[in-house]
């Protein structure tokens, strides 16, 4: 039996955690979720508290059904914001205080329907009025379809930015304090990357999503990795490769499942770093030598999805 074929059985022998958390209380249904507490239904997120149905938030409180979002509290339906209180149905606004339905606003406060304002209040569709029409205004409206096109119509008209913000020599979009990213979206704090997307604070990798690594490959998942290649949802590891769902490990190869291990290959000890290299390098020997080598999909291949291409 080949490498491939051995990964391929510990994969599917090995039972897989149907929820992943780390350092959370009292949050049901939470997965990819870390340090948050009295959540519901949130997945890839960290730092939260009291949030619902939420997706890729982070620092959020009191945040319901919002993705993509920084440091927000008590908002709703917001995606891609960043420092915003009271929000409702905003997208790619910044530091905005009491916003309803708003585009691309930045230091704003109590707008309704607005789009690309910088630092104004009382504003309804990018009008300014008076605060005891904007507060009669909001008091009888609620944000409904109309709205909806009024906003789109506004939003034809006034010049749109890449939303590349504080950061340098980047290519991509939603890009915010980071350096030299190219071919990068929604990444925070990272540098010196290449074709990752939702990242936070990646360093020197490359194809890597929905993680935090540095020096790494063809990740997906997971965080605080170093080093890590070809590998799903690992955390706190080092110098693993071709790992699935271990935590705390290091110098691992072809492993599924582990906690607290090291020099370990397709789940079995090795007794020393010399054995662990040797073995190490039988394996790659082999992948290189294969067909199927590139092709980590192959792996997971049945015959009932026979012809299918990755």
């Amino acid at each position: 039996m080949s490498f491939l074929e051995d990964y391929k059985k510990l994969l599917l022998e090995t039972p897989k955690l149907a929820l992943t958390q780390w350092n959370c209380e009292n949050s049901a249904f939470t997965s990819h979720t870390n340090h948050s507490k009295d959540c519901f239904f949130t997945r890839g997120s960290g730092w939260q508290r009291d949030c619902y149905y939420n997706y890729w938030v982070y620092h959020g409180e009191d945040v319901v059904d919002c993705s993509y979002c920084e440091k927000c509290e008590l908002c709703y339906e917001c995606m891609d914001c960043a420092r915003c209180y009271g929000c409702s149905f905003c997208q790619d606004c910044k530091d905005c205080r009491d916003c309803v339905g708003c585009y691309d606003c930045t230091g704003c406060d109590e707008c309704y329907g607005c789009v690309g304002l910088v630092r104004k209040k009382y504003h309804l569709f990018n009008e300014k009025v008076s605060q005891e029409e904007y507060e009669s205004y909001i008091e009888n409206v609620r944000f409904s379809e109309h709205d909806v096109k009024q906003v789109q119509e506004l939003k034809l008209k006034v010049p749109h930015r890449d939303f590349i913000l504080k950061s340098e020599d980047c290519v991509g979009n939603h890009i915010e304090n980071s350096q030299r990213c190219y071919w990068s979206f929604d990444m925070v704090r990272s540098r010196d990357d290449a074709y990752c997307f939702n990242a936070y604070e990646i360093i020197d990798s490359v194809d890597c999503s929905f993680t935090k690594v540095e020096l790494g490959y063809e990740c997906i998942g997971g965080g605080w990795n170093f080093n890590c290649n070809y590998s799903c949802f690992l955390a706190n590891c080092s110098d693993c490769q071709f790992c699935f769902q271990c935590q705390d490990c290091k110098s691992c190869f072809m492993c599924d499942g582990l906690h607290h291990k090291k020099y370990h290959v397709l789940n079995e000890p090795c007794t020393s770093k010399e054995e662990y290299e040797t073995r190490v390098a039988e394996i790659w020997k082999e992948l290189l030598e294969s067909s199927e080598a590139g092709n980590l999909m192959s792996v997971f291949e049945d015959e009932e999805f026979e012809g299918i291409e990755h």
